[in-house]
């Protein structure tokens, strides 16, 4: 006879219900794949999902209380020191090889070794040996082989627990040999309702919740950095003036131009997405859909910037703005792209 599932409430997850119900049906029944894929973009869960997987597989109350979170395998995995738990990505290859090269951009075929040598030992403590793989889209072509021989050959002990961001940038190899746990952005609402219950205000909440998007662990990542915030708004301020000033839209795509040429193209490509995600806030309020707007704290200011302007007029700024991160990509000469974008942007009235 099939277990029940456990509610999804019963998980220390927001949302995802499906991908909990399916793992929380495998843990009370002990029917459990050996290998699993959670995709799904940044942000959205995908770790903390995979983590307590783990930890209701090794959880060491009876099956339908798993995860409890109050034993001490459950404590222990929080801590990153449970034994029969292993975690490896490519910030745990940074850190361990920060002396020799700190520049690792890929999944070494090295570190695919160490997750075959953690996993060829038997458990412990648990009935479960459990790996942890992060950034499975970023393995190097020779530690694909490694990893795929793997996946063939586990032994029956073994729960692998691999997370990457898009399901069919994998090969099929990869792919076919696990369940796949597909993540998706969950309700805005819900992601505020679940702040405000942790004790942000709610309009702060509603705020974090629309930037990001329902990603509800970028979301908490965002609560508690308020430099983050505080470096949005400024950001913000200086958008506004460049869309509501074009003389200090071309100054500042002069500056932008300056620090990208300087390296620092991640924060110019940052500017450039705020940029796009402003004005198409502007063609939503001048649509007349102002709920559906991202940058709900400045919606009044946009609201007014646009009245002027016709929708083809802001469609047309944002597609400059998308233009410019695609001449910058292919390396056009920073000045000219950033000049030509703003040039192509409606003139206040």
């Amino acid at each position: 006879m099939e277990a029940a599932a456990i509610p999804s409430g019963t998980w220390p997850i927001t949302g995802h219900e499906n991908a909990v119900d399916q793992l929380s049906r495998a843990v009370q029944s002990g029917r459990v794949n050996h290998a699993y894929l959670f995709t799904g973009p940044d942000g959205i869960g995908r770790r903390t999902v995979a983590r307590t997987f783990a930890r209701a597989l090794v959880c060491q109350a009876d099956q339908a209380s798993r995860p409890c979170g109050q034993c001490s395998a459950c404590r222990r995995v929080l801590d990153g020191v449970f034994p029969d738990v292993t975690t490896l990505s490519l910030e745990t290859q940074q850190a361990a090889s920060e002396r020799r090269d700190s520049r690792n951009t890929v999944i070494s075929i090295e570190t695919i070794r160490e997750l075959r040598s953690s996993v060829s030992l038997r458990p412990m403590e648990s009935d479960w040996r459990v790996a942890i793989l992060e950034d499975v889209d970023r393995v190097s072509r020779d530690a694909y082989d490694a990893l795929l021989k793997t996946l063939e050959e586990p032994p029956s002990y073994v729960v692998l627990l691999l997370i990457a961001t898009e399901f069919a940038a994998l090969p099929e190899t990869i792919r076919s040999r696990c369940r796949h746990i597909s993540l998706e952005p969950i309700p805005r609402a819900l992601v505020a309702e679940t702040l405000v219950k942790h004790g942000v205000k709610s309009d702060q909440a509603d705020l974090i919740a629309r930037l990001t998007r329902g990603r509800i662990a970028r979301a908490f990542d965002l609560t508690a950095d308020p430099e983050a915030l505080e470096q949005r708004r400024t950001a913000v301020e200086t958008s506004l003036e460049m869309i509501g000033d074009p003389l200090a839209a071309l100054a500042e795509a002069r500056r932008m131009a300056d620090i990208y040429r300087r390296g620092q193209r991640d924060q110019v490509q940052q500017q450039i997405d705020l940029l796009v995600g402003l004005w198409r806030d502007l063609l939503l309020c001048a649509a007349g859909r102002p709920d559906d707007v991202t940058n709900i704290d400045v919606i009044d200011r946009l609201a007014g910037a646009g009245q002027s302007w016709s929708l083809n007029d802001i469609q047309a700024a944002v597609e400059s703005c998308y233009q410019a991160l695609h001449d910058l990509s292919v390396n056009v000469q920073p000045r000219l792209a950033l000049n030509t974008m703003v040039v192509q942007w409606p003139e206040p009235r």
